[in-house]
């Protein structure tokens, strides 16, 4: 190809700090000229998504080719490029994710769900009804996808409401809080995997700083705010017949919501069907928190244990892989068949589970792309340089980018697989720690969460299933997601501040 103006021609062998392989680029552009070119990119993207309705794996793909192609990678090249992101990305976190969506559903058809609420609405007592649905939530969403887990909710919601005589937005932002958090912060969920595999973080610091963020902005966006938001709403009228424990009341419609159909048109948890035994309430907790124990018990193997067999023991059986694999084995026989499931129910529910993953797995490689397209042009690099000079912290700079990108995008995952590729790079010239890092894909996923509106399907579940209008949808779920970020990145800065001094 002929090199124009604006391009400096690449000798062979001849390369910068933030230039690609010579063998791979046919022409080399000046930092400013990749910066452009990566701004011109990441606003085609926004076009193909959001004015052309694109899916985001295709858009995404697009775009690759597209600054791969501007940046002078050999066409010859940009094939392998592709397929070399897209490998190494869903290397890392498709095991991770696959496992996590079985072991959800596993909760879902053994009737688990409805165990946990109970436990909790018993142990917290009616008063407290909105911090009883909400832990129930954050409990259930570590493995459970947020939409998943609404939508399981849903009937408990209002019967709570009914019950109480509380509106069932009090009791549903607590709750749809506390989902949305554990699946922006915490592993299993694609959004901290991805990041946490794109920025080189270990997933036990990821889960354990997600926590130490995540749990403080839930109590202050969700619970404080949302019950003192929804009580002054109006409350559902009692009715007779309401039933808190089973979760739904006898008349069967609780303002339509109850009789709305699952993802594969089923109804309910299938843990209400007679010939399902539901598990106890110690046995679900233990499930639940199973993994995320093993994979902490990993990250801190080397400070607990000596040198030896038990050491790498330990972190054979704490890998994300590994801890969830163990956790699925235990939920087929104790959520299956302890439960009076036989293998070929327990073999469907986990074919089912995979169909929504195939598609967040497919927009998180193609953000992984994307990353390898930024590395290979040294686009990533000389944003690096830039982002450097701006003299402020990582973390900052993370949100403030993953935030633009979900106000324009919409989706919570695609801002994060977008944001993280573009500051890896910064990171790994600052050499951080992982506990740093795991904190910066804290401040990913708060960006990824802020400013929900009218372009998020939550919004829409949310605003369609508690039947409000938008401007009450912008008032309750749009606040409540703004200050749950806004908590969990203050919280991600102070970390990254402390740390810095230590």
């Amino acid at each position: 190809m002929e090199s124009c103006g604006a391009c400096l021609p690449l000798a062979a062998g001849d390369g910068s700090a933030n230039s690609g392989s010579g063998a791979e680029l046919a022409w080399q552009l000046p930092d400013w000229g990749l910066l452009l070119l990566l701004a011109a990119g990441i606003a085609a993207l926004l076009v193909l998504v959001t004015r052309m309705k694109m899916h985001a794996f295709v858009a995404l793909l697009l775009v690759s080719v597209l600054v791969g192609f501007g940046a002078g990678i050999r066409p010859g090249k940009i094939p392998e490029i592709l397929q070399s992101g897209m490998g190494e990305t869903l290397g890392d976190i498709a095991i991770v994710v696959a496992l996590g969506a079985i072991l959800g559903r596993m909760m879902q058809e053994s009737g688990a769900d409805q165990v946990l609420s109970r436990g909790m609405l018993t142990a917290f007592g009616e008063k407290r009804a909105p911090l009883a649905v909400g832990t129930t939530a954050l409990v259930f969403g570590i493995p459970v996808f947020f939409d998943v887990g609404f939508i399981i909710l849903v009937p408990l919601i209002y019967a709570v409401a009914t019950r109480s005589g509380r509106s069932p937005v009090t009791i549903a932002l607590p709750a749809i809080g506390g989902l949305a958090m554990m699946h922006a912060v915490l592993p299993p969920h694609p959004g901290p995997v991805a990041a946490a595999g794109l920025l080189g973080a270990d997933l036990g610091w990821v889960a354990l700083m997600g926590l130490i963020c995540g749990l403080p902005a839930w109590f202050v966006g969700a619970y404080l705010f949302g019950s003192r938001m929804g009580d002054r709403l109006a409350p559902v009228e009692r009715t007779a017949g309401d039933d808190v424990e089973s979760g739904s009341s006898e008349g069967g419609e609780q303002h339509g919501a109850a009789e709305r159909r699952l993802p594969g048109g089923e109804h309910g948890s299938a843990g209400t069907d007679t010939g399902v035994r539901p598990p106890s309430l110690g046995v679900t907790v233990a499930i639940i928190v199973l993994p995320v124990l093993l994979i902490l018990l990993n990250t801190f193997s080397e400070l607990l244990f000596e040198p030896g067999a038990l050491r790498e023991t330990m972190k054979f059986i704490g890998a994300p892989t590994t801890a969830l694999m163990v956790t699925v084995l235990l939920s087929f026989w104790l959520l299956g068949l302890r439960g009076g499931f036989d293998m070929a129910r327990i073999e469907k529910a986990a074919s089912a589970s995979l169909g929504p993953v195939a598609l967040v797995l497919l927009v998180t490689g193609a953000g992984g792309v994307f990353g390898a397209v930024l590395e290979a042009t040294g686009a990533g690099d000389a944003l690096a340089d830039l982002l450097g000079a701006t003299s402020l912290p990582v973390v900052v700079l993370a949100f403030l980018i993953a935030t633009a990108l979900r106000v324009a995008l919409g989706s919570k995952t695609v801002a994060i697989v977008t944001t993280a590729p573009i500051v890896a790079p910064l990171i790994q010239q600052m050499g951080m720690s992982q506990p740093e890092i795991a904190l910066v894909v804290v401040a990913v996923a708060s960006g990824g969460t802020v400013l929900s509106h009218v372009n998020d399907s939550g919004f829409w579940l949310f605003n369609r299933y508690m039947d409000l209008d938008i401007k009450t949808t912008l008032k309750t779920w749009t606040l409540m997601e703004t200050f749950m970020g806004t908590v969990a990145f203050l919280a991600a800065a102070l970390g990254s501040a402390v740390l810095a001094v230590v």
